[in-house]
């Protein structure tokens, strides 16, 4: 009997121990990954700051202007060290931005080297450049050397981690892959808990930047413990080698196994050939995909934006700094794991729509709210921060399985990727957005939202709704209901 690929991982042991293994180590190295990736959160903050020999006033608002500055030495950052203060206050944060344009060049350039060369190669390559330029970004003897590093941090990160996320993916059957994926994303917020801690011990930024390079040497190790995606040399028609793996995987996992019991079906192989053609602009040529499409761009665009925002904005908050910012992280932890209950329970729709209400509700707070009286947020402030930043992190969880759910087959990879680029755009603007002043960045993150919590309710349902298959399933409005039980995610 000849087996699709999800009926051969069934038959060596499903998620058994070996896959079990795999997944552990991939989400250590998730979280080894995110202090690389956001350390400019800290690396670019702002210390009080007063002008050499003029005690008295604003120091950005003397006349004659200030050209010498004096910084509190709790920590050192990009911002002391090039006087990134006053009318250069902004291009600190066009550090992050250059991250996030990095990492969509990375997607869209390093995204076909994991399909032409393979997932594990390009992760590893990916990381051991990655952990190059972060090194190199340490040296930097100028702003603009520095720039340049962290956008090559994003490149990097852009091709190299979405390869060990599709890397993961591919070892997984079908119907764990959403539950295991939400635990997955769960370690870049673990990772930016580890950040701050990091920070907190070492506060000088050369010297962080350096120590957030320790943790991604230990992803270089993972050929010696990880192989190549199965799933990719099938489909690359080196079948042999795919056996072999699966092999493997059965007898790691305690089974008897022999070549016999593992006959891939044709289409296995010829999956890569499926996809379509036409490309991107077919998902805007009829009106009922065209219209679910922007307003899905939109939702992605919303969620990144905010999500960005309120995690760089966490460094802002009243109080310790570097606790906001780990508990910034770590309230991510319950808010994906309730996604999947919630999804299941209430539906996507309104799971989303609910989500992005708490975030948008949350942020307008923030903004409405009076400061303490020294000036920094007050604690009902950050508590409504954290909260939006706990909405924000169901939304963006769920919005990647719905997106799948309610697109169709034949353009789904091409769809999610135009949705993903979208989001990028909300992470390069995010960071560009605190110089403004705290109300208009969390005014924006809040109407944005709202704003996108009810485009959503424009959408179909689709728990326990067949996918669809064609671009005429989605314009005739598909709405064939499917078992309970083969669409509740991450539950058998």
């Amino acid at each position: 009997m000849r087996l699709d690929f999800d009926e051969a991982l069934e038959k060596v042991g499903g998620f058994g121990f070996i896959q079990r293994y795999h997944f552990s180590v991939l989400m250590l190295a998730q979280i080894a990954h995110a202090p690389s990736f956001i350390s400019v959160a800290f690396v670019g903050k702002e210390p009080e700051f007063t002008c050499k020999g003029r005690a008295a006033g604003d120091p950005c608002k003397l006349d004659p202007p200030c050209t010498e500055f004096v910084y509190s030495t709790d920590f050192t950052s990009i911002v002391s060290e090039w006087d990134l203060v006053c009318d250069r206050k902004r291009e600190a944060s066009y550090a992050q931005s250059l991250v996030m344009l990095g990492f969509l060049a990375g997607v869209i350039v390093l995204g076909r080297t994991s399909d032409m060369y393979g997932r594990l190669k390009t992760y590893v390559g990916g990381v051991i450049c990655l952990v190059a330029v972060q090194l190199a970004s340490g040296f930097s003897q100028n702003i603009y050397q520095y720039f340049f590093s962290r956008f090559l941090v994003g490149f990097f990160s852009g091709g190299g981690t979405l390869a060990g996320h599709i890397l993961m993916l591919e070892s997984l059957v079908s119907r764990h892959r959403a539950l295991l994926s939400t635990i997955y994303h769960c370690g870049f917020a673990v990772g930016l808990a580890v950040l701050a801690a990091m920070a907190y011990y070492v506060r000088d930024w050369r010297q962080l930047t350096f120590v957030t390079c320790l943790p991604m040497v230990t992803i270089i190790a993972i050929p010696l413990v990880i192989p190549e995606s199965a799933r990719w040399l099938a489909s690359n028609g080196r079948i042999e080698e795919a056996k072999e793996q699966l092999m493997y995987f059965g007898k790691k996992n305690g089974l008897r196994m022999n070549r016999s019991m593992i006959a891939l079906t044709d289409k296995t192989v010829e999956a890569k050939g499926k996809s379509s053609s036409e490309g991107a602009m077919a998902l805007f040529r009829t009106p009922v995909l065209r219209r679910r499409m922007i307003t899905l761009m939109i939702i992605w665009f919303s969620c990144c934006l905010a999500y960005y925002g309120l995690t760089f904005g966490a460094s802002s908050l009243g109080g310790n700094i570097y606790l906001n910012f780990a508990l910034s992280g770590i309230v991510e932890v319950p808010a994906g794991l309730l996604s999947i209950f919630v999804l299941n329970c209430i539906g996507r729709r309104p799971t989303i729509a609910g989500s992005l209400f708490v975030v948008g509700f949350a942020c307008l707070g923030v903004m409405a709210l009076p400061r303490s009286e020294d000036g920094a947020m007050s604690t009902y402030q950050t508590c409504l921060a954290l909260i939006g930043k706990m909405g924000v992190s169901v939304a963006f969880n769920s919005a990647y399985l719905y997106s799948s759910e309610i697109l169709p087959t034949v353009l789904r990879n091409t769809a999610i990727g135009v949705c993903s680029m979208s989001a990028r755009i909300g992470g390069i603007l995010a960071p560009t957005l605190p110089p403004f002043g705290d109300k208009v960045a969390y005014f924006l993150f809040g109407v944005t939202t709202l704003f996108s919590a009810l485009l959503n309710l424009t959408l179909p349902e689709s728990l326990n709704k067949q996918l669809p298959e064609t671009v005429m399933d989605v314009e005739n409005g598909m709405t064939t209901t499917v078992s309970h039980s083969e669409k509740r995610i991450g539950m058998s």
